[in-house]
């Protein structure tokens, strides 16, 4: 008899942006996420640095600023890095965890894979399929 483990997909629970996927669609990417609580002051992504993973803010809210200057706030379901992880490109922005603040970051790579193999989730966030 084989026993097969199943990866724990409990990370994407509460997640808008994965609710459409079932526990084994989100299987493969499971190993990549991680579920953390920030804390306030925490610098999610620096401007002019490249992304190296994306962050999905599932609670709280992040302070957004160019160039020193606060330019807005980012709350449940906001997603930080995608576009600048499929491009390759730098942050145009810098995101600071405020109070409560929890999320699901994932590591680029993993990003880029769900983008090309979960369907429809390029499109959801304005995104098209990863290059092959």
């Amino acid at each position: 008899m084989m026993l097969r483990h199943q990866p724990d997909t409990s990370a994407f629970a509460g997640v808008a942006l994965f609710e459409r996927y079932d526990g084994h669609a989100l299987a493969p990417l499971a190993r990549h996420a991680d579920r953390l609580v920030v804390a306030p002051g925490v610098t999610l992504a620096h401007e002019g640095r490249h992304a190296h993973e994306v962050v999905v803010i599932v609670s709280g809210e992040v302070t957004v600023s160019r160039h020193g200057q606060p330019v807005g706030r980012l709350g449940p379901g906001a997603v930080i890095g995608a576009r600048e992880e499929m491009a390759g490109a730098a942050h145009d922005a810098t995101y600071v965890a405020g109070s409560g603040v929890a999320a699901l970051v994932l590591t680029g790579p993993s990003f880029r894979w769900a983008v090309q193999s979960l369907t429809g989730l390029g499109p959801q966030l304005g995104l098209g399929a990863a290059p092959r």
